[in-house]
């Protein structure tokens, strides 16, 4: 899959401040309001609200967390840090007025945010979640929101010849921690890399990472395409992306997760997304950000998409 396009250039100086300057502390997780999305809101659909949990139905909030450093998906801009702005963000400002709610964030490292979404500290992940078959059947349900290949963010000197991960043998690689990233890397290493074995660097948000790139602490930063053109288009002539070939990592998805101990969530923000899909607002959103590729269709809106495990359930 080719590199996706980078999002417009008036929206630039809002979307790509946390991976160029740490401009807001990734560990804050202050619950904030979004800001208003472009697109008309849905009219509430009732037979959605009611499959919505008790304690959402009465706070008529859904709190969602995700790491405010990966834009376009979600970000912060230089003049507001207390609030995240993006795709997830505008999505979410679609989905709540379906769902009769508003929607509210907290910033969270990765490593937090699974057990966070399982112990009840947010009702939903919006933003890093990748699809993969053990999150699927063991951890939280998961609705894919885009698609998208990986990239390796890295200085344009560095990047000369290197077509994939089988070129880095040898070479310091940076992952999110505990990530599907660094499975990718290990393979890829035990594969090509006999007897000079790619090393791995883990990184808890992407600012560190890409500071370590740029300081040559680390040759490569493994992340979604769509993320990492965004940072070396801000960046000028310090960075470039080398696109992940298919046979080291596939196109995955990325997608809103949800605990398994709450079905009528995950059941509700899939019908609000199916209403958004279908009234042409989530196209709206995508095309904004220019990440039309990266939009998945409506046959793509099923829960557990690799696996299709049911809702609720694990295998």
């Amino acid at each position: 899959m080719p590199a996706l396009p980078s999002t417009p250039v008036r929206l630039l100086a809002g979307l790509a401040v946390l991976t160029l300057a740490a401009c807001s502390t990734p560990t804050d997780e202050a619950t904030t309001t979004p800001a208003e999305s472009s697109a008309p809101a849905a009219a509430a659909d009732s037979a959605l609200i009611a499959e919505l949990p008790e304690a959402v139905r009465s706070s008529k909030t859904i709190s969602f967390g995700a790491l405010w450093e990966t834009p376009p998906i979600i970000s912060v801009t230089t003049s507001d840090t207390s609030a995240p702005v993006g795709v997830a963000p505008d999505l979410a400002a679609a989905l709540a007025p379906v769902l009769g709610v508003e929607a509210s964030w907290k910033n969270m490292q990765w490593p937090a945010q699974l057990p966070g979404v399982q112990s009840g500290n947010v009702d939903a992940l919006f933003g890093q979640v990748s699809a993969t078959a053990e999150r699927e059947q063991s951890v939280v349900d998961l609705i894919p929101f885009y698609k998208s290949s990986m990239g390796l963010l890295m200085t344009k000197d560095g990047a000369s010849g290197v077509s994939g991960l089988a070129s880095l043998c040898g070479k310091k690689v940076g992952v999110p921690v505990g990530s599907i990233q660094g499975d990718a890397v290990k393979k890829a290493s035990e594969a090509s890399c006999a007897g000079n074995a790619i090393s791995l660097a883990e990184y808890s948000g992407a600012t560190a990472a890409i500071s370590a790139v740029r300081a040559g602490t680390i040759a490569a930063w493994m992340d979604s395409v769509t993320s990492q053109n965004q940072v070396a288009k801000e960046s000028g002539e310090t960075f470039a992306v080398v696109d992940v070939p298919e046979n080291e990592f596939e196109t995955q998805y990325t997608t809103i997760a949800v605990s398994k101990t709450q079905p009528g969530l995950t059941k509700a923000l899939l019908g609000a997304m199916k209403t958004i899909i279908e009234n042409g607002t989530y196209a709206k959103v995508m095309d904004q950000y220019d990440l039309g590729d990266a939009a998945i269709t409506a046959d793509e809106l099923v829960v557990n998409p690799v696996t299709q495990t049911p809702v609720g359930e694990k295998s």
